[in-house]
């Protein structure tokens, strides 16, 4: 598939940038049924076929599938193998809750790129993709499609998504698995900051059969603060404020008690076969895709 540069939305990838996704793609795990050699295309919908190997011609076999070219130069009569390959459905899932407006750049925005990127190598290996952005009470979704027109309809899509509401990852995931329901890669950018909890909604997902790549988006003010004294603390999505004192003590606790929260989700992604991956909007995006994300399973 080919797409001209000036068919892409520039907020998102640049023409130079394109040029070096065009060797990276997203894999999945393969469905049992789609290991098996085959000398005729499958009737089942959703496969695709991949030369594999050669046997000699049997009485009986399908002409169709006879390597001419070799009976032109040889004589001989050998039958083309092929591999049947489960066709890879992509989903990318936004967090669109209030917080990830919040940084320098906005997280959402970080997240879009991020995605615009993934949907563009899945759509440039002929894969199938789709999404949806999610907030509490939003759900905003993009069918699956491939090809020149997907990838249009994928830009658009993220362009028009903006942040509003609290964040809900596990009623937005059962919203998700039920629109949704053929198996797939699902890669979750959110920043994962759910009163609720997180563990939930990645149980759901991975409990109905999906792939997942969590990327874990953060601002490096909610890293690193540097604030100590009398605070006004604010919820964004709850609009709740709180007054504290943060000593030096404190904000030390703070830091431990954040990197326990890191270690826990990602001792859960891994003991579950998820890609996990943190990143926050200081780190170059270009650098984010094409070089951290190349240590996933799931990208090449």
């Amino acid at each position: 598939m080919s797409l001209g540069t000036s068919e892409t939305h520039p907020t998102f990838l640049e023409p130079e940038f394109l040029k070096k996704l065009e060797h990276l793609r997203l894999v999945a795990k393969r469905l049992s049924w789609s290991s098996a050699k085959g000398e005729h295309p499958s009737s089942r919908r959703g496969f695709s076929l991949e030369f594999s190997d050669y046997r000699r011609y049997q009485m009986g076999d399908d002409l169709r599938y006879v390597d001419w070219n070799i009976y032109r130069r040889l004589g001989r009569l050998w039958l083309k193998l092929f591999t049947a390959e489960e066709e890879m459905n992509i989903y990318l899932l936004l967090d669109t809750s209030q917080s990830m407006a919040e940084g320098k750049p906005a997280k959402i925005e970080y997240a879009k790129r991020v995605a615009a990127a993934l949907g563009y190598i899945g759509l440039k290996n002929l894969d199938r993709v789709g999404g949806a952005g999610f907030s509490s009470g939003s759900f905003s979704p993009v069918a699956l499609g491939r090809g020149r027109n997907q990838i249009l309809t994928l830009f658009q899509f993220l362009g028009n998504l903006s942040c509003q509401g609290r964040t809900d990852l596990h009623g937005s995931a059962q919203a998700f698995a039920g629109l949704f329901s053929r198996p797939g890669l699902v890669v979750l950018l959110s920043d994962l900051f759910d009163p609720r909890g997180w563990r939930a909604a990645l149980e759901e997902l991975v409990g109905k059969k999906y792939q997942l790549l969590v990327i874990h988006i953060l601002d490096r003010s909610e890293l690193e603060h540097g604030l100590l004294g009398d605070l006004l603390l604010a919820d964004v999505e709850s609009q709740r404020e709180r007054r504290a004192f943060l000593d030096r003590e404190l904000a030390r606790r703070f830091q431990e008690e954040l990197q326990s929260y890191f270690s826990e989700i990602e001792g859960f992604c891994v003991s579950r076969g998820m890609d996990y991956f943190r990143t926050t909007t200081a780190m170059p995006f270009e650098e984010f895709v094409l070089l951290t994300l190349r240590h996933a399973k799931s990208v090449k």
